[in-house]
């Protein structure tokens, strides 16, 4: 279960709703996959196909969840009850196979498509584990976004780990998450990131 949100000062907890907004799951991996493209194609040829795999790794999927919380289906866009989701990130996953059957079909970079194929991972991981313990799905995508933007820039980089860890104080501050269910999340954020570095190696 969730810790109780402990009383905190307003303007605390404002910080926190908005680490958590602005670091979201989402965000993080929209930003990363277009990096990733750019990265290894350049500019004019790796944006399009990094839109392209952000339209069907968060875009649709997060479409779906704000339409399934005005109509009522689920609690709020982070799902925060985790018997919801199950059918989410499963849906998620449909969406992820067709944009990566049309990423290889449009010849994209691999390293991009490598990227989409560890998201799907770690999806499938939080789906597994969130069946029985509230993982923090937000920890586990900072952790992994600043394991890969580590790869890409070197030590250059190294203020990207601030996210996971300014992540983990937002859940835990607001009572979304345990702080053991935040050092979960950094673990399989950690290791899906290091599987993707090791592989592109």
């Amino acid at each position: 279960m969730s810790a109780p949100a402990p009383r905190l000062p307003h303007a605390a907890r404002v910080a926190a709703k908005a680490v958590t907004e602005l670091f979201a799951p989402a965000v993080l991996l929209s930003i990363l996959l277009v990096l990733v493209s750019v990265h290894a194609a350049g500019f004019s040829r790796g944006i399009g196909p990094g839109l392209l795999a952000v339209l069907f790794v968060t875009g649709v999927p997060l479409g779906a969840v704000i339409l399934l919380v005005r109509a009522g289906r689920i609690t709020d866009h982070h799902i925060s009850d985790r018997r919801q989701r199950a059918p989410v990130l499963g849906g998620t996953l449909v969406s992820i196979a067709l944009g990566i059957l049309i990423l290889q079909l449009s010849d994209a970079p691999a390293n991009l498509i490598l990227a989409v194929l560890s998201s799907v991972a770690g999806i499938v991981t939080v789906l597994v584990v969130n069946l029985y313990w509230k993982l923090s799905a937000h920890s586990a995508v900072a952790v992994y976004f600043a394991v890969i933007v580590l790869s890409l820039t070197g030590l250059p980089g190294l203020g990207v780990l601030a996210i996971p860890v300014a992540v983990g104080w937002s859940r835990t501050t607001l009572g979304a998450h345990t702080p053991a269910q935040v050092a979960a999340g950094w673990i399989v954020g950690s290791g899906i990131g290091v599987l993707y570095t090791a592989l592109i190696a």
